[in-house]
């Protein structure tokens, strides 16, 4: 077996790739020059690579080395993850704020929330740990995490949830694909096509199942991938069948370069909001961060509707506005 990589000559190889000198990747490590170039010697030695090429001018990353730390990267994220999940919630008379938040709370909700929280509770330390679905839901119970953004929780009685929003699933399919042509399908339309979700990051499969289950349609193939823009690109070549939110894919809609169909005779909703543990309940800065949420939750739908902000808030699922009123006739 071969030995584990250094954690400390990751951290420099990554200082060193930023700084480009070992003199400046030396003050912000608080190491001398000589240590911070022994340890990418060993760890060149170690991976059996050249990962710097030490020039007149500086230091070059090669392309070996660009490779090598995006998984260093990864590592290192990782290990902090680990450190952050296991310390106290109160570290060094700061109090912490850990958030579980999925990919798409992530790059939509927090960009605007969080500095609205920062400005309120400027001592806070928030945490986000980025996860799935039963991983985040698993640290809420340990008491790992505080709160998680989420679909909502079945079957959990231990968890508080607050609702949020909530959208719709449907059949997302190319402008050119049959189904877009004639506004209908069938059960056996449905057994000679792929269908294309999101890579697992919620209970969606799940939910999912059970409606198709109660619709009583057995679609023949299902394939999960990472990747919205790959997804939404194969949708458009008619090779597969999406089934996606219509939030996600607004431009494509209004356009007309994709068309969404119900997933059978009754809408399929997911309900999004965030989770916490019941006992002890929501603490005062749990509280308000969830209701900046709330508050930033309409205007960020809106905005990714391509409707004004301030727009009066709907008693219909937000993505309504995207949707025909197509209704399908499984025969």
């Amino acid at each position: 077996m071969k030995s584990v990589l250094d954690s400390r000559q990751l951290l420099a190889a990554r200082v060193l790739a930023n700084t480009g000198s070992f003199t400046l990747a030396g003050q912000q490590l608080s190491l001398t020059q000589s240590a911070v170039s022994h340890a990418i010697k060993a760890l060149e030695e170690e991976v059996e690579c050249r990962l710097f090429l030490r020039t007149g001018k500086g230091v070059k990353i090669t392309p070996a080395g660009k490779h090598f730390l995006e998984y260093t990267d990864k590592i290192l994220l990782q290990m902090e993850t680990a450190r952050t999940l296991v310390a106290p919630r109160t570290n060094r008379g700061k109090e912490r704020l850990r958030l579980g938040v999925g990919l798409r709370a992530r790059e939509f909700i927090m960009p605007i929330v969080l500095p609205l929280f920062q400005k309120e509770y400027p001592n806070k330390l928030v945490t986000i740990e980025p996860g799935n679905y039963v991983q985040n839901l698993e640290l809420l119970e340990s008491g790992l995490l505080d709160l998680v953004f989420a679909v909502k929780p079945a079957g959990r009685p231990e968890l508080g949830y607050v609702h949020l929003y909530e959208d719709e699933l449907r059949f997302v399919v190319g402008a050119s694909h049959p189904w877009a042509r004639s506004g209908r399908l069938s059960r056996e339309d449905l057994a000679g096509n792929t269908l294309l979700l999101s890579l697992n990051t919620n209970n969606t499969p799940e939910l999912l199942a059970e409606h198709f289950r109660l619709e009583r349609i057995m679609p023949s193939h299902a394939v999960e991938m990472a990747g919205f823009e790959a997804i939404r690109d194969l949708v458009k070549s008619n090779l597969v069948v999406g089934v996606l939110s219509p939030l996600l894919v607004t431009k494509e809609l209004r356009e007309g370069s994709l068309v969404s169909l119900p997933l059978g005779s009754r809408p399929l909703l997911r309900q999004w909001g965030v989770a916490y543990a019941s006992k002890p309940g929501l603490a005062p800065m749990e509280q308000r961060f969830i209701e900046l949420c709330r508050l930033a939750v309409p205007g960020i739908l809106s905005r990714m509707e391509g409707l004004p902000a301030g727009s009066p808030e709907k008693k219909v699922p937000f993505t309504a506005g995207l949707i025909e009123e197509t209704r399908v006739n499984y025969a």
